[in-house]
């Protein structure tokens, strides 16, 4: 029996207690030291003012210089045909003659697929383009009419001939 009033006491003893503590002011308990208001302004203007000179110190950041725009590749010209000196190929069997009209009379006959080279031309107001031709193998050099030959080479450097006297009927 002796047990039961040790308990009752113990018990007893921490309600007490309890109620100590329970009635303690708050203030004691979590006591803080409080700050006036000028107190609280002049540690803010001093964090400002630490801040300011933090950022004054730091470096401005380094630009990063812009990344090289990438140049599409050159396209590699075609080649172009270098055109030569001007040179007839006859179409068919046609007639030289000796001035550029059909007036003028037939000197020699250039052959179908033959060349020659055309040193002059001459434009027939009723008839068309002559073409002044030096043959390069065998023949006479004469004038030829321009749809009796296919052109190759540079044509544009051809230069105007005068057309010899036409010849007496």
């Amino acid at each position: 029996m002796r047990l039961m009033p040790k308990i009752n006491r113990l018990f007893l003893f921490i309600l007490l207690c309890l109620l100590l503590l329970g009635c303690t002011p708050v203030d004691e308990m979590n006591s803080t030291p409080t700050r006036s208001g000028e107190e609280v302004i002049s540690t803010a203007k001093a964090h400002a003012e630490l801040t300011r000179q933090a950022t004054a110190l730091t470096p401005p950041p380094t630009p990063i210089p812009p990344s090289p725009t990438a140049t599409p590749p050159t396209p590699t010209p075609e080649p172009t045909e270098t055109l030569g000196p001007p040179i007839a190929i006859a179409k068919y069997n046609a007639k030289i003659r000796n001035g550029p009209d059909e007036a003028y009379n037939q000197i020699d006959i250039f052959y179908e697929g033959q060349t020659a080279d055309i040193i002059g031309r001459y434009e027939n107001p009723v008839s068309g383009t002559w073409w002044y031709i030096q043959r390069i193998g065998e023949g006479r050099d004469g004038w030829v009419w321009y749809e009796a030959v296919d052109l190759a080479g540079f044509i544009d450097s051809v230069p105007l001939r005068d057309a010899p006297p036409t010849p007496n009927p």
